[in-house]
Parts: structure tokens; C-alpha cells; sequence
């Protein structure tokens, strides 16, 4: 799905005038931490140590990723499209050792000016749902990576238990609770895109997560159950999943070889 320019527009003016609180709506709460909490123990544990890590972290919005990840000590640079959100960001570090405080800058996925060699991980949260064309994402992201980096992003799974919520969003191509861009994917198509992209499928992880904290609240034990019981098991039926993805072997065998290659030298 490709959204006009408005809708673009519309998209970033949102972000941008609910930046001081869009914590509070999505994360405030025993639902809303919940949510947040599973998000963090499965970003953790695809990693043994985050500790020297450099990480590029693109859509970090209010920071409450970036804020674990340096917590684990990780090397970061934290980008979003939305300067009032990477000012709540920065917030989050005021009066920290100027040390381990990450690098924040304005930058959209699809203009990337930096180089991603140097990055072990790119990792984008919460994002893909909201993009114009997530395909053409993952391109840009994949074309630039090395071999020995990983992209982890989360997308919002249409073969999940909020299957019917899911195909009214893709009917519109809106969120049903915000005026925002919004597609929910099967893993199938995300296999196909990371495939045309050169990116092989490291796996999948599943985690559910309460839609609107504030209002549905209630519904926490049902999507704790069920969070315990397919997220491991069947990570396409949750509503969010994790996708671990690197360079396929067959293109980072040939990057090996033009490498060693005495033209290359």
C-alpha cells in the first residue's frame, strides 16, 4: 500500500502533536507496561549481551527502547522523522553521564544517510505498521547492512487473533483508534519481502499486547493467556511479532569473495 503525501503529512503532524503524550496513552497502566515489558524481554534475548553493541535504532519515538538499550549497554544512535518526539527522547537522559547518552537525529527510513556497516544491529519497533511501503524499507535497510548485521523489526501480524481488527485496518489503511497509516502483514509476505530484499529469515517471535490500553484494559488476562501460550509456539497467531533477519549466505558468501578478491585490493 502506498499512501499519498497527505496521509504522510497527516501521519507526522499526529506524532508530532501527541509526542509529550503518547507515553501515557500507549504505556501508562498495568496493560500498557505489560505490553512494554514483553517487547523488552524478547528484544533482550536476541542478543547474549547488548553490552558494546552498536546499535542504529530507527522510529524510537518517545525513547522507551532506546532508554533499555542503553540500559544494557549498548553503543546507540536513536533516529525518528518527529523532532518533538526525539525531544521526549533526550528527556529521558537528562543529568545521565554524558557518556551513555545515545546520539539522536532526524532521519526517515527511506532517506538513510548513513552508513550501516558499522552497526551490529537495526532495530525498528513498533514501526512497520505505519509505513507507506514497508517493502521498500526493508530494501533500504538491507542494501546497506554488512554481513554480520542483524535487522530485527516488529510487524503487526493479519494472521493473528485480532484477525478481524486487522482486515478493517487494511481495508482503510488507517488505524480504527487513530487517524495514522496503518497495515497489518502476514509473515508470508514479510518472508517475501526480506527474500527480494537478500535478507534471509533468522525467526519469528511472537508477543501480544493489550490494542488500546486505557479503554480495554480488562482484556489483559485473555492476551496474557494467550501470550504464554502462542507466543513461542505459534508466533503467527500474535497480534505483534518480532522478525530477526541478516544478509541471505548466498550474498554474503560473494561479499566474502570480492573481499579476498585481489581486484579488491
Amino acid at each position: 500500500m502506498l499512501c499519498d503525501q497527505t496521509s504522510n503529512k497527516a501521519d507526522y503532524l499526529l506524532y508530532t502533536k501527541s509526542a509529550g503524550e503518547y507515553d501515557r496513552v500507549r504505556f501508562a497502566g498495568v496493560a500498557g507496561r505489560w505490553g512494554h515489558g514483553r517487547q523488552v524481554e524478547i528484544l533482550r534475548s536476541f542478543a547474549d549481551t547488548w553490552a558494546g553493541k552498536n546499535v542504529l535504532e530507527i522510529g524510537c519515538g518517545t525513547g522507551r527502547i532506546t532508554a533499555e538499550l542503553v540500559r544494557w549497554g549498548a553503543n546507540v544512535v536513536a533516529t525518528d522523522i518527529s523532532q518533538e518526539m526525539l525531544d521526549v527522547a533526550r528527556g529521558r537522559f537528562d543529568g545521565r553521564d554524558p557518556s551513555r547518552i545515545p546520539h539522536f537525529r532526524v532521519m526517515s527510513v527511506f532517506d538513510i544517510d548513513v552508513s550501516l556497516q558499522e552497526y551490529d544491529f537495526v532495530i525498528m519497533i513498533n514501526v512497520m505498521g505505519r509505513l507507506s511501503n514497508a517493502h521498500q524499507a526493508i530494501r533500504e535497510i538491507a542494501s546497506r547492512m554488512s554481513a554480520r548485521g542483524r535487522l530485527i523489526f516488529t510487524f503487526p501480524c493479519l494472521t493473528s487473533v485480532l484477525l478481524p481488527v486487522a482486515i478493517v485496518v487494511n481495508l482503510r489503511g488507517r488505524s480504527v483508534t487513530r487517524d495514522v497509516t496503518s497495515r497489518w502483514y502476514t509473515p508470508g509476505k514479510i518472508e517475501d519481502y526480506c527474500r527480494s530484499a537478500g535478507l534471509e529469515i533468522v525467526g519469528f517471535r511472537g508477543n501480544h499486547y493489550v490494542p488500546v490500553p486505557r479503554l480495554l484494559f480488562v482484556t489483559l488476562p485473555f492476551f496474557w493467556a494467550c501470550d504464554k501460550v502462542l507466543g513461542k509456539l505459534l508466533p503467527q497467531r500474535c497480534p505483534s511479532v518480532f522478525a530477526e533477519c541478516r544478509i541471505s549466505n548466498a550474498i554474503a558468501q560473494r561479499e566474502k569473495e570480492r573481499d579476498f578478491s585481489p581486484l579488491a585490493r
